[in-house]
């Protein structure tokens, strides 16, 4: 009877062994299992971390040394691109829009055999539209028998919104026909990061454009005169009327702010700013440089309204940019 309670017990702690290693194993196997998981976590975040960081760079928001989030400068003379800082992402592209809006109408009244002498008016449409959105106006009155030129210059040089819807509803008759004509122009182009929402260019959920799609643009928009002379100009005197009997004046707003900085290693020949709040601050501009003339384009800049750091970022590039 002892021998086979001795033997009960033996059998009893060989088992409590046999569990209690089972047990230890288990928790070390727990414990590793916890300390891999948090060694993988850890660079599972920092991977994250770093994808994320690189996509912000990438994405223009951390370019280094410039305001902008987007900067492409393209050698119109010769032919290739000198900067390409982030010029492939869709961005807002604000009043940049009416540099489409400028060759699509363009293209409309020579198809029409329209001069841009001719006579035309801010439509009650256009007018309507324009206050709604809050957008800048010059002071056209609605019939006033002013001019498509005077239309199409204060659109460029003042970004006047009333100027751009009436251009289009004129033309087409209605401003979504239009607006339609502009993204069937950007298909043709081949801007494929590239589409439009409004003529104007207000915020809009999926109006978007790149650096180099706006580049591309006034590569081959540049090439007719009547766009090349609009986007140039420095100055402009409307025609009178009997609202305006002396007629409004109008300047570039991008060679006088560039004037501003006194800037001697190259001159602005024309451009376009562009400001939404989503947008930000962005710019289109024709450089000259040495005798060549360059195509620079800024997107994104996030700042006060009353800010001009991506006009610091095109002076900051253009300096080196071209440099024999």
């Amino acid at each position: 009877m002892s021998l086979c309670f001795e033997l009960g017990k033996e059998v009893n702690r060989q088992f409590m062994n046999k569990y209690s290693n089972r047990k230890h194993l288990l928790l070390a196997a727990l414990c590793l299992l916890v300390i891999l998981s948090s060694i993988g976590g850890y660079f599972i975040y920092k991977h994250i971390e770093n994808s994320n960081r690189l996509k912000m760079e990438a994405s223009g928001k951390h370019l280094k040394g410039y305001n902008s989030r987007s900067i492409y400068v393209y050698d119109l003379t010769d032919g290739k691109v000198v900067k390409n800082l982030n010029g492939r992402e869709r961005l807002p592209m604000a009043s940049l829009t009416k540099l489409m809006t400028c060759r699509k109408a363009l293209q409309i009244m020579d198809e029409k055999k329209l001069r841009l002498r001719e006579k035309a008016s801010i439509t009650k449409k256009a007018y309507n539209l324009t206050v709604e959105q809050k957008e800048i106006m010059v002071g056209y009155k609605v019939g006033e028998k002013t001019s498509f030129a005077d239309l199409f210059y204060a659109m460029i040089m003042q970004s006047d919104g009333a100027c751009s819807n009436a251009i289009a509803d004129i033309l087409r008759g209605t401003i979504t026909g239009f607006i339609g004509d502009m993204n069937r122009e950007a298909h043709a182009m081949g801007l494929k990061n590239t589409h439009y929402e409004s003529v104007e260019g207000v915020d809009k959920k999926k109006q978007y454009t790149t650096g180099e799609d706006v580049t591309k643009l006034l590569v081959s928009s540049l090439k007719d005169k009547d766009y090349y002379k609009i986007f140039t100009d420095r100055d402009f005197k409307s025609s009178t009327t009997s609202e305006h009997p002396d007629g409004l004046s109008f300047s570039n707003a991008v060679i006088c702010k560039f004037e501003e900085y006194k800037n001697k290693d190259f001159k602005i020949l024309g451009g376009k700013f562009g400001y939404t709040p989503e947008a930000g601050k962005s710019l289109a501009a024709l450089v000259e440089k040495n005798k060549k003339k360059y195509i620079v384009v800024t997107l994104g800049h996030k700042s006060a309204p009353e800010s001009y750091a991506h006009v610091e970022d095109v002076i900051k590039i253009m300096k080196t940019a071209g440099n024999k």
